[in-house]
């Protein structure tokens, strides 16, 4: 028996097979930007690179100290809403399902409302750098401005 081989059939069975084939995997852009959330530039500190991941909760009411991070700070909203505002007063309210770039060097504090909150929190730092700085430890501000 000879089996004659078509490279139309071929073709068409490997395009059929691909295309029909379930995708394993798919991907969801979920947050790109240049700036913080107060529209401060982003910069990344010099160094040995050292990625740092943190899953973060704050209970209702429960508010933050003042802080800062003199690296850039990204977070994904996993569970509830966040009011974080800067010692100068600005705000902004972060919803479950939002990401965020935190203000560099800026001294803010966040406060869950309405229930708990939840944040995956991700530090693009270095390993001679702290991701986060009280400013009661800064007197010279070498991390956090005022």
């Amino acid at each position: 028996m000879i089996i004659k081989f078509d490279m139309k059939i071929y073709i068409l069975t490997w395009f059929l097979l691909f295309a029909l084939l379930p995708k394993w995997a798919t991907a969801e852009e979920l947050y790109k930007t240049q700036t913080s959330w107060d529209g401060g530039a982003i910069y990344y500190p010099q160094g040995q690179a050292e990625i740092t991941s943190v899953k973060l909760r704050i209970e209702e009411n429960q508010v933050t100290e003042f802080h800062c991070h003199p690296v850039p700070t990204l977070g994904y909203i996993l569970l509830g809403d966040l009011v974080v505002e800067t010692k100068s007063g600005e705000k902004t309210i972060l919803k479950k399902g939002e990401s965020v770039v935190e203000v560099m060097r800026t001294i803010h504090r966040g406060r869950a409302i309405n229930g708990p909150v939840e944040i995956i929190v991700f530090y693009a730092g270095s390993t001679t750098m702290p991701n986060t700085v009280l400013p009661e430890n800064d007197l010279n501000r070498e991390y956090c401005k005022s």
